[in-house]
């Protein structure tokens, strides 16, 4: 069983993956879509690579072959729990009138993520953790290399 720090470590790791993923999804997106519909979207991008990730890297011990759909469906109800925070604090981010001062900045609605994904890793660690991939009492197999 891994330590949780490193178990931490990991999870982080991925989060930065998938943070990329979101920055270049929400760049792209924030282009031709209302900021909070693209935030949404981009978030469901990340969401995508975060849950295959886990199950590859953080969390391969814990995941089963058996049990991929309960995981996938416990991950994005665990993401959407992560995504209120996460979305609201990004809406309330985007509306304030320091962010509307200086909105035409390349990069400000990107910027704008950051508070919101901080606190929304951390809700997404514990869910994930201690729910989609908490360690079952069954018998111990070989991790499965492969989602």
């Amino acid at each position: 069983m891994k330590h949780f720090l490193t178990q931490f470590f990991q999870f982080s790791l991925v989060g930065l993956v998938s943070f990329s993923v979101d920055i270049v999804a929400m760049w792209l997106l924030s282009n031709w879509l209302p900021l909070v519909l693209a935030r949404c979207l981009a978030f469901a991008t990340a969401v995508l690579t975060n849950w295959i990730c886990h199950r590859i890297y953080t969390f391969r011990e814990y995941a089963s072959v058996d049990a991929k759909l309960r995981e996938a469906t416990h991950f994005v109800i665990a993401s959407v729990i992560g995504m209120i925070p996460n979305v609201g604090i990004y809406w309330w981010v985007v509306t304030t009138s320091f962010y509307l001062t200086y909105q035409d900045i390349p990069f400000a609605p990107v910027v704008a993520m950051i508070p919101g994904i901080l606190l929304g890793h951390c809700v997404n660690f514990a869910l994930s953790k201690y729910w989609v991939f908490k360690q079952r009492n069954t018998v111990h197999h070989p991790p499965h290399p492969l989602i």
